[in-house]
């Protein structure tokens, strides 16, 4: 079945045919101006194509180029980000590890900006607030919000950045101002919608995050609640989040073999976002998190090589007595002894995708001579 507008344009093609089919003479050529001819006596001049078409000066040669040059440029630019967006995830991250390497001279200085960021009060949320500000909402809540907002991710078609930015705000509202635990969801979903403004190229429309409540929130609540984030956070919209330093740590630390280089990358992206749906995390720095994630990744993977190192320890500027108290705590949410009954990212990185991450077993216990300090 031929669609609709198809159908009416042969039409009209067949019958355009049969009306100049035959007899009907050619276009006559138009006349060579022999003669001036007064304004007046000029036709008027069609503007239904070109009513907003303003005139234009001469174009020199020298701006005939810079243009053409431009345009050029412009082409090349564009072609070139359609090939990036073709690409596979696996080969833009190397794209990534290409970009740090082109910044290298600057690479310590980034990285300090960084560092000091994540230790500004202003960026980082009460690691007591659920004690100190919050009477009617607990840790297990936002466990709870925190993996629903993991599935919204999903479905709308995200940035993981987005899903770690928007816990971030709801933490850092959480420590200014008391909610109820009945506007606790609304929190997560205006938190969303602006971490989405924030981080994303391609917003999805209010409406979707309304409705993604089952209609409990109406756009105008969400919209009050997006300007109540804003004024606690005083528009400080940036920070650091674990993963910022995690691919970074990655990108730094990354060995020869693609395969295994990818599966510890799955692993560290793995346990980060289970750190989210932890309260307790709160109190370590993303930075340390990350590194965290590094060494209980590596040590899933073989869990009969030392996970840490000097170069890593380098890289991270982490001891492992910097970091054995997160990796223990991280340990024990891989393992299903904290918020097990919540199954959102298990079951993300339990598919093929993922590389089946949240499927590999961990040792139950960590030996203690791995938790030591290297000898130098």
């Amino acid at each position: 079945m031929e669609p609709r507008g198809c159908r009416r344009k042969q039409q009209g093609a067949a019958e355009d045919k049969e009306n100049t089919a035959g007899t009907a003479p050619p276009p006559p050529k138009r006349p060579r101006c022999t003669e001036r001819r007064a304004l007046a006596e000029l036709p008027a001049a069609s503007t239904a194509n070109n009513a907003s078409a303003a005139p234009s000066k001469p174009m020199t040669r020298a701006a005939a180029r810079e243009a053409a040059a431009a345009a050029v440029e412009e082409e090349a630019r564009r072609r070139e980000c359609s090939a990036i967006a073709a690409r596979p995830a696996a080969s833009r991250q190397t794209d990534a590890g290409a970009a740090q390497a082109s910044v290298g001279p600057y690479v310590a200085d980034i990285d300090g900006y960084l560092r000091s960021l994540e230790v500004e009060q202003l960026r980082r949320p009460r690691d007591d607030y659920m004690v100190a500000m919050q009477k009617d909402v607990n840790a297990t809540m936002r466990g709870i919000l925190v993996d629903w907002l993991v599935d919204v991710v999903d479905e709308f078609k995200l940035l993981v950045d987005t899903l770690y930015i928007a816990v971030s705000y709801i933490d850092r509202f959480l420590t200014a101002s008391v909610i109820t635990r009945d506007r606790l969801q609304l929190l997560g979903v205006a938190s969303l919608f602006v971490a989405a403004k924030y981080e994303e190229i391609h917003v999805p429309k209010l409406d979707k995050f309304s409705d993604i409540t089952d209609g409990t929130y109406t756009n105008q609540q969400v919209v009050k609640m997006e300007a109540d984030i804003l004024k606690y956070l005083n528009f400080q919209m940036g920070s650091p989040t674990v993963r910022t330093f995690l691919l970074r740590f990655l990108i730094s630390c990354r060995g020869g073999n693609c395969a295994s280089a990818k599966r510890l990358e799955l692993m560290c992206c793995y346990l980060a976002e289970l750190s989210l749906l932890d309260y307790d995390c709160i109190r370590f720095l993303p930075s340390v998190i990350a590194a965290a994630c590094m060494f209980l990744a590596r040590f899933t993977i073989s869990p009969k090589i030392r996970p840490w190192n000097l170069t890593l320890q380098e890289k991270t500027g982490y001891k492992v007595s910097d970091l054995r108290s997160c990796i223990l705590r991280i340990h024990d949410l891989q393992l299903g002894r904290q918020y097990s009954n919540l199954k959102a990212i298990r079951s993300k990185y339990s598919e093929r995708k993922f590389g089946c991450v949240s499927m590999m077993a961990s040792p139950v216990e960590i030996p203690a001579s791995l938790l030591e300090d290297l000898d130098k």
